[in-house]
C-alpha cells in the first residue's frame, strides 16, 4: 500500500511539474506592460502563430487585443514604440515583408467574415465583411490599409509596425495565420487588477482609513493609479523623487482597491489595498 501511494505521489509530482512548464507560455523578460482606459495590456515579444498566440493569451487570463475605437488604436500604437521591439524579429513575409504584431481578429472560419475572437473560442463579433472593397459591420471600428485581400490564404489580423506596400505603420493587414509574430494581450476588468507584488514598493497601514503611506524601494517611478475591484481607475497621483509619499484616500468608499506603480506608462508593481 505504501509503495502504491508513493508511486501515485511521484506520478502526480511529475504531471504537475510538466503542466507548470507547459503553462509558462511567455517569459516575463519578454513582456512589456501598459494600461489604457482601465485595462491592462501586454506586448509579448515571443514568436507564435495566431492560434498559439491566442492560446497563450487565454492561458495568461486575457485575450488577443480587440481594438474598438481610434483612441484605443492610437494608445496601443504609441506604446509599441516604447516596447523595444526589433522589427526584423516579427516579420510576415506574405505581408509585404513588413513587421507586425498579432491582434485578435481573423476570418479563419468564413472567408471575408472578419471577427473579433481574441480567445479563439468561435464566440465572436463581426466587424468587417469582404475584402478591401468591403464594409464595416454595424459601424464597428476598423483600421485597414488597402486590405484585406486574402493573398495566399491570409486569415489573421496583424497590426503593422513599419508599413508595407499597401499600408503604413499602425494600419491593419491580413496575413497568414501560420506566421510566427509577437502579439498583444488585453486584460479587462478584475483580471487587469491582479497583484504584481515584486517588492518594489510598500503600502502601510493596510487595511487603512483616511491616508496610506507609499514607500518606494530604490526605484524610479512617475505616478500611481488606484483601481477599484472592477478595474475602474478611481485616482491617479503624480509622484515626486521622494521615496516616501503620504496619499489621501479619504474620498474612497470602503472596499478593496489596487494601487499600481508606474514609470510613465510602464507598470512596475501592483498591490492590494483594503479601505475600512
Amino acid at each position: 500500500m505504501k509503495t502504491t501511494t508513493l508511486l501515485l505521489l511521484t506520478l502526480a509530482f511529475i504531471l504537475i511539474n510538466n503542466y507548470n512548464l507547459m503553462g509558462q507560455c511567455a517569459n516575463a523578460s519578454n513582456i512589456y506592460t501598459f494600461v489604457y482606459n482601465g485595462n491592462s495590456y501586454e506586448i509579448i515579444k515571443e514568436n507564435k502563430t495566431w492560434v498559439n498566440a491566442a492560446s497563450c493569451a487565454v492561458e495568461r487570463g486575457g485575450i488577443l487585443a480587440e481594438i474598438n475605437d481610434a483612441n484605443e488604436q492610437n494608445a496601443i500604437f504609441a506604446e509599441i514604440a516604447n516596447a523595444n521591439i526589433t522589427n526584423s524579429s516579427t516579420v510576415a513575409p506574405d505581408g509585404g515583408g513588413g513587421s507586425y504584431v498579432w491582434i485578435g481578429g481573423n476570418d479563419i472560419i468564413t472567408e471575408g467574415k472578419w471577427v473579433w475572437d481574441g480567445n479563439n473560442d468561435n464566440n465572436s463579433t463581426q466587424f468587417w465583411q469582404g475584402t478591401s472593397n468591403g464594409s464595416a459591420v454595424g459601424g464597428l471600428y476598423n483600421n485597414w490599409g488597402n486590405e484585406p485581400d486574402n493573398y495566399g490564404e491570409q486569415d489573421a489580423l496583424g497590426l503593422s509596425l513599419n508599413g508595407w506596400p499597401l499600408g503604413v505603420a499602425g494600419q491593419w493587414n491580413d496575413v497568414n495565420h501560420a506566421n510566427t509574430l509577437y502579439f498583444i494581450v488585453e486584460y479587462a476588468g478584475i483580471v487587469g487588477v491582479k497583484e504584481i507584488n515584486n517588492n518594489q514598493f510598500k503600502i502601510f497601514p493596510n487595511p487603512t482609513t483616511g491616508t496610506v503611506m507609499i514607500d518606494k524601494i530604490n526605484i524610479e517611478s512617475t505616478h500611481i493609479a488606484i483601481f477599484d475591484i472592477l478595474g475602474k481607475n478611481v485616482n491617479t497621483i503624480a509622484l515626486s523623487n521622494s521615496s516616501t509619499h503620504k496619499i489621501d484616500i479619504s474620498s474612497l468608499n470602503v472596499g478593496i482597491y489596487f494601487i499600481k506603480l508606474y514609470d510613465n506608462n510602464k507598470l512596475l508593481s501592483s498591490q492590494k489595498l483594503i479601505v475600512q
